[in-house]
This record gives structure tokens, C-alpha cells and sequence, in this order.
């Protein structure tokens, strides 16, 4: 059976009509600083001018705890929306208009197959005060292709020439024509050499040249950035953002409701209505580039027998994931590719279907099933989509014990290599092309392949595709990609699920997330 993928993006285009129609007026910020010159419009709306008092703080609480500093190593959600507020990458993606605009590369242009060059912002400080140069593109480059979370960015950059302070050449291995998505990625941001030649990596790994400064962080309860006064796109109207930990999604919504917090990401979908009907709040509802799926270990027995992985396929039924985990928040998918990408294609997948399920275990040699775990990170959404999937496997003879972890802990155990039988996950990295979007997690080498995939033929399609200009061949490649896996049932997917913010009202400069990462650095409140 294929998925219509019309209809798919037909869903998507509604989420997108309810937001903004559900949304207006809450402003969109770019990366501009200017400010209005006018003080009260006919109306009596109070807009900006130049004596305009700004709230000192804005508090966020996210989904997820922020876990790390260490900006080319830590690849989650949270963390990278401080990275945008504490650095800069190259290139940026303008949520608000659907384009990539200059960051720190002020122009770039593709020399040849495998050259590209990029004219570098002139006069940007970083936080310790020494300038920003193309040095630092090289440094950054060069280490990260060393780190997990940034070298699957850079992996296709053979060396990086510098012609003067502000120019500098990236020559690749083979042509990457995903390149550009991927220097918007928030773990390429630019790191400062002059810090990691004089300082401790962890003191280094917080010295960037965004809006933002690193201020105080006490893991698992708060961290507090404050206004760097030198940014070169002009100091943010905010002069604190507040990242606070609040694992329950019942409780961040409290802490809105009661003024604690400012935003609110993931409040609990069966309470959407309290947000949306409250005139001091509203409430975004944005399509996300998250896949929800659950991943199969092939080095963990007996998920390395393909008849097995199939009957798990067959045991799962999304539309009841749906209705119990999501309240209709999110649409069912069959794919490892996202239909946001030019490159979805329709494909062959497993129908719910338990007494296929049976007769699959049966003849993989398990009539009468098996014992395993199923492993998922703290969410709320994790959590009911692991215990969902632990009533559906239980149809069918396999008895999965559900084990909730810490964020840090979870990532640590499913990292490639790691022994957790099967995990409820999320991909979201369809944003930085569709090389980044199967690579990543099917690639024999891709950097969160927690699956542990070594198939040949997948690595060859997909090391085929990066380097094809003709974009018709590398829609064929891609399509084959996304059969070959999902036929393989290397991980399954659920649901594309919905991003939920909930904000005070008075909050402006809200921005779309791009993928999965929020844009918060142009927050602001005004005070009455």
C-alpha cells in the first residue's frame, strides 16, 4: 500500500492556515533591529518608539532540558535553540519569508563542482572581544569534522582555504549539493579559535558572537542568557532570556497560566483548549519536520532477523497511536522521508496486520514470542507513544517492558553502537536537505544511526545522490533510498506530529521554528 502523499500535504497546509489564522498579530520579527518611531496608532494600540520600555526577561520552558554546551557534540532540539541564541552559522533560513539569507557569510557562490567561496562579515565581535575572521571559519570547520553532531555536516569538506581575513574557500571531497541547508544547521555555528587557544574547552565552548551570552546554568532547573550589548545585527530588545526545566507538560502549562513562564513548547495536547480560549495566551500550532518512529537495534537479537522487524511493523497500528497519543494533533506516516522534502516518493510499507504479525514470528522461530524492552526519553508524547506501542506488541506475543529515561541518559544509550532494543525517537533533520535527512539515521556512518544499519546498498545510494547535479537522477536515487529502508524496516515510522507553543499574548517576535529548533532571539514584552 502507498500513502497519498497529497493528502499528507493537504493536512500540512491546513495546520499551517489554523496557525496564522488562529495566530494574527502576534508579530513576526526578522533579524533586523531597527525600531519604530511611532508611539500610539488611531486605534489605540501601543506601538514602539525610541522610549519604548522593554521587559528585562523572557521565560521559556521547552519540551526538553537543556543538556549541554558543547555546540558541535550535543544535536537535540533545546540545545540547539540556545545555540541560535548564542551563535551565528554562515548562512541563516528566514522562517518568516521562506528563504536563506547571510549570517556571518555575507554572500557565497559555487566555483565548481566541488569549490565554494564565501565574502565574511566584516566588524563582528565575538563575546570575549576578539574579531570574528575567516580563521574561525577554518577552526570550526576543522574541529567539527571530528565532533559527532556537526562532522556529518561537514563531512562531504575536504579542506577549507583561507584567502584573506574575510574570503574563504570550502573545497569539498565529491559535490554536495545539499551544502548551503546545511550551514544553517545550528551545529555548524561558528566557534572562536582565540577562545579554544586560551581558555578550557568548557569555558571555550560558550564563546560565540550571537545575541546572547551564557550566564548562569544549573542543569536540570535553569539556564539564564543575557544581552550581548556588540552584536553586530544591533542588541536584542531583551536583555535576559530564561531557559527553564519543566519536564511535565502539565505543569509548564500551569506555569504559564500563572505567569511563571512566558512560552510555553508542548503544552499537553488534551489541554490545547485552556490556551486557546484564554485571552491572555495564544496558542501557535505549527506543522513540524519531526517524524515520531520507533527504531529496531539490529546489533540486539532477535532484531537483527528481518521477519522479526517485519512482524513488529505489521503489530503496529498508528491510528490508534493517533487518537490515544495525539488527539488528531498529528497525521500518520509510512515513510523515512518527509513530503516537506522535494524528494518524498510514495512507497511500499507493512499494513497493520496482526495475524501477519503471528505467522511472521512464527516463522522467524518465535510462535510463541519474546521478551524485550522499549526505551523512550522523558516527553509526555515518548512516554504514551512507548506505552501504546507496548499494548500493540503484546497482541501479537512480544512482551515489552517500557523504561522512561532522562534526556541525556537516553541519547546516551541510543547512540550508535548502543545495546536498547527498541526505541520510541524522533527525526526532524528534513530541513537541512534530503542527504542530512536519510544519511543521519540509515547511513552505515551517519552520526545518529541508532538502528545500527550497515547495508551497502543503502550507503551507495545514498553517497550516489550527494554528489548527483542532475536532479532528476537524484529524485530515482532518493525514491530507491526510501523503499530499500522502509522495506527493510529498519526503524518505523508513526506520525509527523505538530509543534504546540503556547504565549502570553503580550510576547512579540514570536518566529516559526525551522524544523526543530526554535528562533527566540527576537523576543520581547513590552512594558505597560
Amino acid at each position: 500500500m502507498k500513502i497519498n502523499r497529497t493528502l499528507v500535504l493537504i493536512l500540512c497546509v491546513c495546520m499551517v492556515v489554523i496557525c496564522f489564522t488562529g495566530c494574527s498579530g502576534s508579530g513576526n520579527a526578522g533579524t533586523s533591529s531597527t525600531v519604530p518611531d511611532t508611539t500610539e496608532n488611531k486605534d489605540g494600540v501601543v506601538v514602539e518608539d525610541a522610549n519604548t520600555v522593554y521587559k528585562k526577561s523572557i521565560t521559556i520552558a521547552p519540551a526538553l532540558d537543556f543538556t549541554s554546551m558543547d555546540v558541535q557534540n550535543d544535536s537535540g532540539g533545546t540545545a540547539k535553540s540556545v545555540y541560535m541564541l548564542v551563535f551565528n552559522t554562515l548562512i541563516e533560513y528566514d522562517t518568516t519569508d521562506n528563504k536563506y539569507i547571510p549570517g556571518l557569510a555575507e554572500s557565497w557562490k559555487q566555483i565548481s563542482d566541488t569549490t565554494w567561496e564565501f565574502k565574511l562579515r566584516q566588524g563582528v565581535k565575538f563575546h570575549d572581544g576578539s574579531e570574528f575572521s575567516a580563521e574561525d571559519v577554518k577552526f570550526t570547520i576543522d574541529r567539527g569534522l571530528q565532533k559527532n553532531a556537526s562532522k556529518s555536516k561537514f563531512s562531504t569538506i575536504k579542506e577549507v582555504t583561507v584567502i584573506d581575513d574575510y574570503t574563504v574557500q570550502l573545497n569539498l571531497k565529491t559535490p554536495d549539493m545539499d551544502l548551503v541547508y546545511k550551514l544553517c544547521e545550528p551545529n555548524t555555528v561558528i566557534i572562536c579559535k582565540n577562545a579554544f587557544d586560551t581558555l578550557e574547552e568548557s569555558k571555550a565552548n560558550q564563546v560565540g558572537t550571537g545575541p546572547y551570552m551564557y550566564k548562569e546554568w544549573v542543569q536540570g532547573d535553569y539556564l539564564s542568557l543575557t544581552r550581548f550589548n556588540d552584536y553586530w545585527d544591533g542588541a536584542r530588545k531583551t536583555e535576559e532570556i530564561i531557559i527553564r526545566s519543566i519536564p511535565e507538560a502539565s505543569s509548564r502549562l500551569i506555569a504559564l497560566q500563572t505567569g511563571e513562564i512566558d512560552v510555553c513548547v508542548d503544552p499537553p495536547v488534551i489541554d490545547l483548549h485552556y490556551v486557546s480560549e484564554d485571552k491572555n495566551l495564544k496558542l501557535w500550532q505549527i506543522p513540524s519536520s519531526l517524524i515520531r518512529h520507533i527504531t529496531l537495534n539490529l546489533k540486539v537479537k532477535p532484531f537483527d532477523n528481518h521477519l522479526v522487524r517485519q512482524a513488529v511493523a505489521h503489530a503496529i497500528d498508528r491510528e490508534a497511536i493517533l487518537a490515544l497519543v495525539y488527539e488528531g494533533n498529528a497525521t500518520p506516516h509510512y515513510n523515512v522521508m518527509h513530503p516537506i522534502s522535494e524528494f518524498y516518493t510514495d512507497v511500499d510499507y507493512y499494513e497493520f496486520d496482526q495475524a501477519k504479525s503471528k505467522a511472521l514470528l512464527a516463522e522467524a522461530g518465535y510462535p510463541d514470542g519474546f521478551k524485550t524492552e522499549i526505551y523512550s526519553g522523558p516527553s509526555a508524547v515518548q512516554k504514551a507513544v512507548a506505552n501504546v506501542v507496548q499494548a500493540q506488541l503484546r497482541e501479537v506475543g512480544i512482551e515489552a517492558e517500557v523504561k522512561s529515561l532522562e534526556i541525556a541518559t537516553f541519547n546516551a544509550g541510543v547512540a550508535p553502537g548502543g545495546t536498547f532494543p527498541i526505541q520510541v525517537d524522533g527525526w526532524g533533520g528534513h530541513t537541512i536537505g534530503p542527504d542530512n535527512a536519510l544519511r543521519t539515521e540509515h547511513h552505515s556512518n551517519g552520526s545518529v544511526n541508532r538502528s545500527n544499519i550497515k547495508d551497502e546498498a543503502v550507503d551507495k545510494l545514498i553517497d550516489d545522490a550527494i554528489s548527483e547535479n542532475d536532479n532528476e537522477k537524484r529524485k530515482e536515487l532518493y525514491a530507491e533510498a526510501q523503499q530499500h529502508i522502509v522495506s527493510n524496516s529498519y526503524w518505523i515510522p508513526l506520525a509527523i506530529e505538530q509543534i504546540n507553543v503556547g504565549i502570553k499574548s503580550t510576547v512579540k517576535g514570536f518566529e516559526v521554528p525551522h524544523g526543530l529548533f526554535h528562533h527566540w532571539r527576537n523576543l520581547y514584552i513590552i512594558e505597560e
